[in-house]
């Protein structure tokens, strides 16, 4: 699956946002001219076409660009993985307000542990659902959005909710990097690990 550059899903969410009315060809222009060259944008325009991503309308007056129903269903499914992840992040908030008033450390830990695998079987459930709904256009949108998530709340509860290597684990991931990164980093990995 190859996933549609970050061009291409700008101006497909732009004509998509229109909805079945779809966007004018000068409303395009005028939007996109500011950031991208006009070859670009009529490239695009071509390739979007010729994938069956939108169609074209000609009239008297303007020429009309609207996505297609599976682009516009795609749009509603992305919009609501959106908004549930934003309703997370209220509730994260809320919660740390509380969990920070708690005095017991072992049920702050526990309490924060809880957020950590809320928020990472959201994200997962939104991917899995994003599959199934055009995924080479909602797909990199979503990730750029867990991105900011991630950078900014899940990667700091990664540590405490991230399970301890068996030793099984432990041999087939120094095994890996004996194989892609050689023996002498192996050997230095494993002595590190040794030591903790």
């Amino acid at each position: 699956m190859d996933f549609l550059d970050k061009k291409k899903r700008l101006v497909l969410i732009a004509i998509a946002q229109k909805g079945t009315s779809g966007l004018t060809y000068d409303e395009l222009l005028s939007t996109f001219l500011i950031f991208m060259t006009r070859n670009t944008l009529q490239s695009i325009i071509e390739d979007l076409y010729f994938s069956g991503y939108i169609n074209i309308l000609r009239d008297d007056k303007e020429v009309r660009l609207i996505a297609s129903r599976k682009v516009r269903s795609s749009l509603v499914a992305l919009d609501f993985q959106r908004y549930k992840l934003l309703k997370f992040l209220e509730e994260v908030k809320k919660k740390s307000e509380e969990i920070s008033k708690l005095q017991d450390k072992n049920s702050q830990l526990e309490e924060i542990k809880k957020i950590g695998k809320e928020g990472l079987e959201l994200i997962s459930s939104g991917l899995l659902t994003l599959y199934k709904e055009f995924p080479e256009f909602t797909i990199p949108e979503y990730i750029e959005i867990v991105e900011v998530i991630n950078n900014e709340v899940l990667a700091k509860l990664s540590p405490l909710i991230t399970q301890q290597m068996t030793e099984e684990d432990l041999k087939q991931f120094l095994n890996l990097t004996s194989k892609y990164l050689g023996e002498k980093e192996a050997e230095v990995l494993s002595e590190a690990l040794k030591r903790i």
